[in-house]
């Protein structure tokens, strides 16, 4: 991770000290106007990509957030952390005990809360004018950490912020017609802010 600005200023401090527990999964600079959130492995070849993307609709050198280097594995063990918080019966479960969540589930459940928590101040301590959410994987999480709908193949705001989110941007690189799709969405991105010119 590159540090802030070399202008010393309070604001720069505070960006600092708030991404210092989440340095180690984001890649690029802090400064990014577009930040890139994924969960699923990325290729250079999908890096690489995410750079021209980005640059080509104004937003050059975006940073990476890696969201499940955040939560280890807390995501793959419960990535509904809506669900968890429901417990085993609202999940549809017959025998689910009324008392609520075994431990096993808790714990789970508490490290997917966990990781919401992080991945939420993580990219809001980046506070890029755009997210790109390369998977959806990513798109869940993020929905998660949001509690707002970030829909795989769509664009939209969550927390005010636009955002292109893909199933698999980096799947998608094989076919034609899906990186034109792709590009589609991240031009319908750009375009929904209008107040940056």
């Amino acid at each position: 991770m590159k540090k802030p600005g070399e202008n010393n200023n309070m604001y720069a401090e505070a960006k600092a000290r708030a991404l210092n527990p989440y340095a180690f999964a984001i890649d690029g600079s802090v400064d990014a106007a577009a930040c890139v959130v994924f969960a699923d492995a990325l290729a250079d070849e999908a890096y690489a990509a995410f750079r021209a993307a980005c640059k080509g609709i104004g937003l050059p050198d975006p940073s990476f957030l890696d969201a499940a280097a955040l939560g280890g594995n807390a995501g793959a063990a419960c990535d509904d952390a809506a669900e968890c918080a429901r417990g085993p019966a609202a999940a549809g479960r017959a025998d689910a005990p009324q008392e609520g969540l075994r431990a096993a589930d808790g714990a789970a459940c508490d490290a997917a809360r966990d990781l919401a928590k992080d991945l939420f101040a993580a990219v809001e301590a980046l506070d890029p004018l755009m997210l790109v959410v390369a998977d959806a994987s990513a798109a869940r999480r993020l929905t998660e950490a949001y509690r707002e709908s970030i829909a795989p193949d769509s664009h939209g705001f969550a927390f005010g912020r636009p955002y292109a989110a893909f199933s698999s941007f980096q799947r998608d690189l094989a076919d034609p017609r899906m990186k034109q799709r792709d590009w589609a969405l991240l031009k319908a991105m750009r375009k929904s802010a209008g107040w940056l010119k």
